[in-house]
């Protein structure tokens, strides 16, 4: 997929990639199982967003099939590292939660999106 934008990250940048689909919808579905909760689960989800979508996930050692595609153990162990490094508690979350947004409109469209698409495909049929 393409790259959205591109974060900055212990001094250096780094391409944002929407994860594949299953990645992003569990990513997304994690999210909103404990955004009103908050703490450390909340903070595990935006670490997972940041590993899953940049090279930054790799460079952490974790890995989310090793982690049996649980998002929370797979931030986990992104956030542990992240924090090893000194990054911020608040620079994980604003970071997180932009890329949260962005993997969620490109997996949850608008209703206006969907519609419109659908109005596409029915022209494109009827031709």
């Amino acid at each position: 997929m393409a790259d959205f934008k591109q974060i900055n990250l212990l001094g250096r940048k780094h391409a944002v990639i929407v994860p594949d689909y299953a990645a992003s919808e569990e990513l997304v579905v994690a999210y909103r199982s404990v955004v009103d909760r908050g703490g450390v689960a909340l903070m595990r989800v935006y670490a997972a967003a940041i590993g899953l979508s940049t090279r930054l996930g790799k460079e952490s050692g974790a890995d989310y099939a090793a982690s049996r595609f649980d998002v929370l153990a797979y931030g986990g162990a992104v956030y542990g590292w992240l924090r090893k490094q000194k990054v911020e508690i608040k620079e994980i979350a604003a970071i997180g939660v932009e890329i949260i947004q962005t993997v969620a409109d490109s997996t949850f469209p608008s209703d206006v999106e969907v519609e419109e698409q659908m109005g596409k495909s029915e022209a494109s049929a009827a031709s």
